[in-house]
């Protein structure tokens, strides 16, 4: 006779085996460096604005010297929206 305990450990066992064989889409980052930037210094400033990216599986660099931030700052560059992109 099946009893109910063996039943919710049959279906335990089955939705941990969906979870592993369901591929999880990759988290991409894009983090803002200057040339001479140590990439740790760069990503630690990063994750204190947006924590939520350290489980990220990708990391892009997205290289600029001072000037460009110099620009940037002035209104010349790209908006001041989330350095993060998300699939």
């Amino acid at each position: 006779m099946v009893t109910a305990s063996i039943i919710n450990r049959l279906s335990r066992a089955i939705d941990e085996i969906e979870k592993k064989s369901q591929p999880r889409p990759w988290k991409v980052v894009t983090v803002p460096r200057r040339y001479d930037e140590d990439p740790d210094a760069a990503l630690d400033r990063h994750y204190a604005v947006h924590p939520e990216d350290r489980d990220a599986n990708v990391v892009i660099w997205r290289l600029h010297d001072d000037e460009e931030t110099t620009d940037e700052s002035q209104g010349g560059g790209p908006s001041a929206g989330p350095m993060c992109v998300k699939p």
